[in-house]
């Protein structure tokens, strides 16, 4: 029917594929020959974080549900399509990488690569269906690749078979172990419920892996899963580009796959994803990530390739001795009948500000040093510099540097703010006397890599006549120990620089 377009072959068609194509940015990230593998007990901070585009641009992604979610591990963050995670693991992996194993996989359509950047991971790039649920059928089968194939028999008039095909196994692009990882992982239907509650229509009667997709203006909608035995990928969307009208993936492909699958497996073996060799479990955090302490109240079993298993104890949950009466940190000179235990999540740097706008009960002392929060004049210029304000870091804060983060994932902001009626044209940003930045324009703010030590912000600023107005400088701390050698008495000794 040319009034809809309906010469067109989906199947064939270049679509956008929405979170479907995040599976393989995955796999590059757990392939072990990696410098620097990830595994799905990897912990990635989950919030507000912008990029820079080949033209210069801010880019900040935005997950599907509008929100951020803190410190998250890559198994729920893939299973439940977390967005900003995905591109902070293709920018871990590479452009590169990620489109070097969709060619392996038998993705074509990948080719311009100079129009691709960070948004690749979430559908930038347009994909045939046919072509991505071969791809699905790697991880489903351990990692081999599959050429699709529409005829599979010819016969003549009286049945006699004239051609067959004969399946061969097709070449190996994918580290078995790896698709493992995925496949366990798209299976997981409690890794997947935050974002799709437990035993929706993802869920089979039998084991299945499964992923959606959507495309931000409704145009494509996408489900490729499999089982041991069967893959099967579904799109839905209008032949002439056309938007739909509030169909996403998990309303729109997915009841069609999930029934589907149903009703053609019917009466079949069931069958579960057999784990290779060369795997091993291990307890972890669940919120780290890491092996747990004595102190984290939550813990799972992970699956990990061998060698990549965490080595290192959790340096999140952590025990301190506090004041009773003040609930700050107790001192040598707490009275011992005053002094109780407390056990506080420390969350890595970049969550810290998630974690206030939440109200998590991480203890003011953890982000405040000097066992009390800074007086109103501790956040103004001294006198006759009232103009300039440093608005981040707060005085006194206390960051931590976290193992399990790479050095490049551990920044804060640093900001300043003039008074009301000061027209600054030039504020530059000081971090222990060397320029980390010099802004000509609000806002003034810049992103700064934390360093161990105790550092020193000053902002200063010229207006037009050419007074100079200084901030007055806030200090702040940055800690580089691990469990269990942080302990209460490091922290409540930083108050000697507030």
């Amino acid at each position: 029917d040319p009034r809809i377009d309906g010469a067109v072959n989906a199947c064939l068609a270049h679509r956008q594929p929405g979170s479907s194509i995040k599976p393989i940015t995955y796999a590059v990230a757990f392939d072990p020959a990696q410098d620097r593998p990830y595994t799905p007990a990897t912990m990635v901070v989950d919030v507000r974080t912008a990029f820079v585009t080949k033209e210069g641009e801010p880019y900040v992604p935005m997950n599907y549900d509008l929100t951020f979610h803190g410190p998250v591990l890559l198994r729920e963050a893939l299973a439940s399509s977390y967005n900003l995670v995905a591109v902070k693991v293709l920018d871990h992996v590479g452009l590169d990488s990620m489109i070097a194993l969709a060619r392996r996989l038998g993705i074509t359509t990948f080719d311009d690569v100079e129009r691709f950047g960070l948004a690749l991971t979430l559908g930038g790039g347009e994909v045939r269906l046919l072509e991505l649920t071969a791809a699905y059928a790697a991880f489903a089968n351990g990692g081999f690749k599959v050429e699709p194939v529409a005829i599979l028999r010819v016969e003549d008039g009286q049945g006699r078979i004239l051609k067959e095909y004969r399946p061969r196994r097709g070449e190996r692009v994918l580290d078995e172990r790896v698709a493992y990882l995925i496949t366990d992982i798209l299976s997981d239907d409690a890794a997947r419920a935050p974002a799709f509650g437990e035993g929706s229509v993802l869920k089979l009667s039998r084991p299945a892996a499964v992923k959606t997709g959507t495309t931000t203006d409704w145009r494509d909608n996408w489900t490729v899963g499999y089982t041991p035995d069967l893959v099967v990928g579904v799109w839905t969307g209008n032949p002439d580009n056309s938007p739909m009208r509030g169909v996403s993936g998990i309303t729109g492909a997915a009841p069609i796959w999930h029934d589907f699958m149903e009703e053609v497996l019917k009466g079949r073996p069931v069958r579960p994803f057999v784990e290779p060799e060369g795997m091993v479990r291990a307890e972890v955090c669940s919120l780290s990530g890491q092996l747990p302490n004595p102190h984290c109240p939550h813990r799972r079993m992970e699956v990990f390739i061998a060698g990549t298993e965490p080595k290192e104890m959790c340096t999140m949950h952590q025990l301190f001795r506090l004041d009773a009466a003040t609930g700050q940190l107790a001192t040598l000179d707490t009275p011992p009948e005053r002094v109780v235990e407390r056990v506080y999540a420390v969350l890595p740097a970049e969550a810290v500000e998630w974690g206030r706008e939440r109200g998590l009960a991480m203890g003011n002392w953890l982000l405040e040093a000097g066992n009390r929060k800074p007086g109103a004049g501790e956040r103004q210029p001294m006198a006759g510099n009232r103009q300039l304000v440093i608005t981040s870091p707060d005085q006194g804060s206390v960051y931590r540097l976290s193992p399990a983060l790479p050095p490049s994932e551990q920044r804060i902001e640093v900001a300043a703010r003039p008074g009301e009626g000061i027209r600054l044209v030039e504020v530059t940003l000081y971090v222990d006397g060397r320029p980390l930045a010099r802004l000509t324009a609000p806002p003034y703010r810049a992103m700064w890599p934390l360093a161990p030590g105790v550092h020193l912000i000053v902002a200063v600023g010229r207006d037009a006549a050419g007074n100079v107005w200084r901030s007055q400088p806030v200090r702040i701390a940055v800690l580089g120990c691990t469990y269990p050698d942080c302990r209460a008495s490091r922290f409540s000794n930083i108050r000697r620089f507030a």
